[in-house]
């Protein structure tokens, strides 16, 4: 199997969702640890917004990032077509809890263009977009509201690394 890489699949995601009608912001790119793998992130996640509740999408099958997360692609983009054209499905309705793995070894545009996924938006959206959508997904996450303090906290530490990167304050 020819391998994809992966910043051409978290485009090809972002596009597909796009098409489908989920809005910037309203999905994550998330990376999870196999533990089988010796500490290596293996496990890919896309989580998104549809029809009022969050959808979940994950591979483990396969020994890279780049191979789980376009098998995740592929699945998305199957679905979409398919619900174009009729066929119903069930069981992408479960959100379970999801850590976000930082690997001490990851270099600074890897960990950058994870806070993009985590925040999902694209490093070419204005930083007004990401603004808004860090205000928007900040009232969900929040613990005040009833959100996940620790995805919030996640949020804020992608959401502050996006801003430094382009030389903005928080």
């Amino acid at each position: 199997m020819r391998t994809v890489e992966v910043d051409i699949t978290r485009r090809d995601i972002r596009d597909e969702l796009t098409r489908w009608g989920v809005a910037k912001g309203d999905f994550e790119i998330l990376w999870e640890e196999n533990r089988a793998s010796m500490g290596r992130p293996v496990g890919a996640k896309v989580e998104f917004y549809r029809n009022n509740i969050w959808q979940n999408i994950s591979c483990y099958r396969f020994g890279t990032r780049a191979e789980n997360l376009r098998q995740c692609y592929l699945l998305i983009q199957r679905l979409r077509i398919a619900e174009r054209f009729g066929v119903q499905y069930a069981g992408l309705t479960s959100a379970k809890e999801v850590v976000l793995h930082r690997n001490s070894v990851q270099d600074e545009k890897q960990a950058l263009l994870d806070a993009f996924d985590f925040l999902g938006v694209s490093p070419d959206d204005p930083i007004d977009l990401v603004k808004d959508i860090y205000k928007k997904k900040s009232m969900h996450y929040h613990p005040d509201k009833g959100g996940n303090p620790e995805k919030f906290k996640k949020l804020q530490a992608a959401y502050e690394l996006t801003c430094k990167s382009r030389g903005v304050q928080p």
